[in-house]
């Protein structure tokens, strides 16, 4: 078959349409068209069976795929990705109080290597339009699962938004840094996140927490992630996100820089993954985010130690397909390999 059979709708007429129009503009547009569940919800999904399902804490995932946060910064557009085989959505950041961001322009394309750059600097509607647009997700069966993605400077805030957002989600992800909106912090305080996680876990027992780690850059700031691991798991938290993004210069932004996303940042995901898991040794999820546009990297990612492999991008560059096409190309290369299920994938890991 050739490759222009493979490629889709979206990739073929959509998308050069839409990367006509600012790259802000086009995100706005897609936000708008999924804030219904129509046309989204006549969108066919491929029965897998429990091929791909996965273990995470309490929860059993029909595959690993989900949505990274980013692409839904307030739940608005909730009802349409539902629908689009996600495993589950993560929402936000959720700030404690409305933020309009940096100022454009504050996103750019890279199709040639489709990724992307952004120095958003978190634009939110804030805690109470969330709380409230949760709420009525809640009122209703989603069929996927709902993280909360909160960002706070303060323990009291965190406290604050997490009482707020946990009663309407299945669970809460905690940012620690973002590098669009406060200074780079190389050498994250261990006691700030013991404090905040042994707050939280208190209030919330059986809630499921997951912390976002800040990248890393050195040697001294990779052994700071990785104790914050060994907190998390103390904790009992239920899995730490690994971004794979890095700052890069950019002149074209309001701010000179952005975050990088996209296909070039996989390698630098996978070899953090491969870091983290030997630490975690199974006992905590590693929710991998950063880089995967396919299958075949998917496969790479679990083997190394993945368990949840958030995407964005590829939701740009590939369309609201994405999350189905990767899952089927999953499925391909484990036949490929002679395996069965996502859970011998993850028995393969290194380390």
């Amino acid at each position: 078959m050739s490759k222009e059979a493979h490629v889709s709708t979206y990739e073929r007429c959509l998308r050069p349409l839409l990367f006509k129009l600012d790259p802000e503009t086009a995100h706005r547009l897609g936000q708008f068209a999924l804030q219904w569940p129509f046309p989204w919800s006549l969108s066919s999904q491929s029965d897998f069976g429990d091929r791909l399902s996965v273990k995470v804490g309490n929860w059993t995932l029909d595959s690993p795929i989900g949505l990274a946060a980013g692409l839904d910064k307030n739940g608005a557009a909730v009802p349409g990705l539902q629908h689009l085989g996600f495993s589950y959505l993560t929402i936000g950041s959720i700030l404690p109080e409305p933020f309009e961001g940096n100022p454009r322009p504050r996103l750019l394309r890279y199709p040639e290597t489709e990724s992307m750059a952004n120095c958003y600097g978190l634009p939110s509607d804030g805690l109470a339009a969330c709380a409230v647009r949760f709420k009525r997700l809640a009122s209703r069966p989603l069929k996927t699962k709902l993280i909360a993605n909160i960002h706070t400077e303060s323990v009291e805030d965190y406290a604050r938004c997490v009482e707020a957002l946990a009663p309407y989600s299945d669970g809460v992800e905690l940012a620690l840094r973002c590098p669009n909106r406060s200074d780079r912090l190389a050498i994250y305080p261990v006691a700030q996140l013991d404090a905040l996680m042994g707050t939280l876990r208190q209030r919330w027992p059986d809630k499921a927490l997951f912390v976002k780690l800040p990248p890393y850059a050195n040697e001294q700031e990779k052994a700071n992630r990785l104790e914050l691991v060994e907190r998390a798991i103390h904790f009992g938290l239920t899995g730490v996100t690994i971004p794979g993004n890095w700052t890069v210069p950019e002149p074209r932004l309001s701010r000179g820089a952005g975050s990088l996303s996209g296909r070039v940042t996989f390698a630098n995901n996978l070899e953090m993954v491969r870091a983290m898991a030997p630490v975690t040794k199974g006992r905590i999820a590693i929710k991998a985010s950063g880089g995967v546009h396919t299958g075949a990297e998917a496969f790479e990612l679990l083997g190394a130690g993945a368990t949840m492999i958030d995407i964005l991008t590829s939701f740009v560059y590939r369309g609201w397909e994405a999350a189905a096409k990767i899952k089927s190309e999953l499925l391909a290369k484990m036949d490929e390999q002679g395996v069965a299920r996502v859970s011998e994938v993850m028995s393969l890991r290194r380390g």
